[in-house]
């Protein structure tokens, strides 16, 4: 395979002769980590840290974005809403002349083409006065199908009393924070007072069954339930304008296009609305914490990369005698540079590894139960957090880590191979 002088670079552009003098370039950076434990676990330390806090973050980022997913979607939306084209630009103006009739059979096909559904439910949204005693306050009436949005609609939480679906027919369920305006109590009558298709006046006492948080404001401020037959009767319609459907798959978007041809084959006058285009807060809310991550992210690998060259500069200072020697015996510059170099890769790639398996661990075993969260925007109390272990990203972040921390050892591979000979054999002395 030919000799080569160990002590310089070759100039030859003979492919052989560049393997031997990287493969050199590597034994020696090897052996020089080898040689200097210390040092080597003190910047492992540094790398393995960073490598780690990215991986937590990452990991804490991912379970707020899950969870306040699946809180959105369970307090009052569902996967989809299917309306009749209009409803949500005119609810105000007519908001009874968007009724869909026949919901049963949309459902059937939906579950026969696509895929099985776990809720389907019909809401009838409707404005009223809530009166108990002598007091009145406006809210936001839903006439639901109580027992099918419990078991899908998990955010709504029984706060006093029992569920709408556990009470009578002629029941109503009030957000807690307008049950305490009210000074209403479970098993209060209240008197429920609403505009009729027609445009005359229509009351119904009901019974409070109970109140209910979802820990959305909007909601537990001015929402209130009662079953959906009674509310068509209170109302004098018939059918309800929102149709509510939830997969059995998370990932429900992969239906989305299947859903809209299926619903605009049935009935050209529906429309399906994903969570998202309803919940427009939630985009503004993630946005907001996609802004936090980015700054913490680059705060991170700042701090990661000021702490890599200063470990790694203490560490060749202490070298420098041994550099210095080096130049006296004729090894160029490059040859220097390039084996500092090799070294900061080598570390950062081992110091990678090691952070994101103790990340990893730290995730899967210290935080295994997650943490409980202040409220976000738009919500009033705390939710808690599981951590989700990016797996998808975890090859991007040992690429970064690794580039972050092999980068960090170029101004030190620089400094070392442009020092003084005579400089560096003084540290010798």
């Amino acid at each position: 395979m030919g000799t080569y002088d160990s002590t310089n670079p070759p100039t030859s552009h003979s492919l052989n002769a560049r393997v031997l003098w990287g493969r050199f370039l590597l034994m020696a950076a090897s052996r020089n980590l080898l040689r200097s434990l210390r040092r080597t676990m003190i910047s492992l330390l540094a790398i393995a840290s960073a490598a780690a806090a990215m991986v937590v973050f990452q990991s804490f980022v991912n379970g707020v974005k899950a969870t306040f997913r699946h809180n959105v979607i369970t307090s009052n939306y569902g996967h989809y809403q299917i309306t009749r084209k209009g409803y949500r630009k005119n609810e105000s103006d007519e908001p009874f002349a968007y009724q869909i009739l026949g919901a049963e059979k949309l459902r059937e096909r939906i579950e026969s083409e696509i895929a099985p559904l776990t809720f389907f439910a019909q809401r009838l949204i409707f404005y009223g006065l809530l009166n108990h005693n002598d007091r009145s306050l406006g809210g936001v009436g839903f006439g639901i199908d109580a027992a099918e949005e419990r078991r899908f609609l998990t955010l709504v939480q029984v706060e006093e009393g029992k569920h709408l679906a556990d009470g009578g027919a002629q029941s109503v369920f009030v957000g807690y924070k307008l049950a305490a305006k009210l000074r209403a109590r479970p098993g209060d009558m209240l008197t429920v007072l609403v505009t009729t298709k027609t445009g005359s006046m229509n009351a119904l006492d009901l019974e409070m069954t109970g109140t209910f948080k979802t820990g959305i404001t909007q909601l537990d401020e001015g929402a209130y339930f009662i079953q959906r037959p009674v509310a068509e009767q209170l109302l004098r319609v018939e059918g309800a304008p929102v149709l509510m459907i939830g997969f059995k798959n998370d990932n429900e978007l992969q239906f989305r296009k299947q859903l809209d041809k299926l619903v605009a084959d049935y009935d050209s006058t529906l429309e399906v609305a994903h969570w998202k285009q309803l919940a427009e807060f939630f985009d503004n809310t993630m946005g907001w914490v996609e802004k936090q991550v980015l700054v913490f992210r680059i705060i991170i690998l700042v701090i990661a990369t000021i702490s890599i060259v200063t470990v790694f500069m203490m560490g060749l200072m202490e070298r420098m005698g041994e550099f210095g020697t080096m130049r006296a015996i004729g090894t160029h510059r490059q040859s220097i540079a390039g084996m500092i170099f090799l070294e900061s890769i080598l570390q950062s790639t081992l110091g990678s590894l090691i952070g994101i398996g103790l990340g990893i661990f730290v995730v899967t075993v210290l935080l295994v139960n997650g943490i409980t969260m202040p409220p976000p925007p738009l919500m009033s109390v705390p939710f808690h957090v599981t951590f989700k272990i990016p797996w998808e990203n975890i090859p991007l972040t040992l690429a970064l880590c690794v580039l972050v921390s092999g980068g960090a050892g170029v101004l030190p591979a620089w400094r070392m191979a442009r020092i003084r000979i005579v400089e560096a054999l003084g540290r010798n002395v």
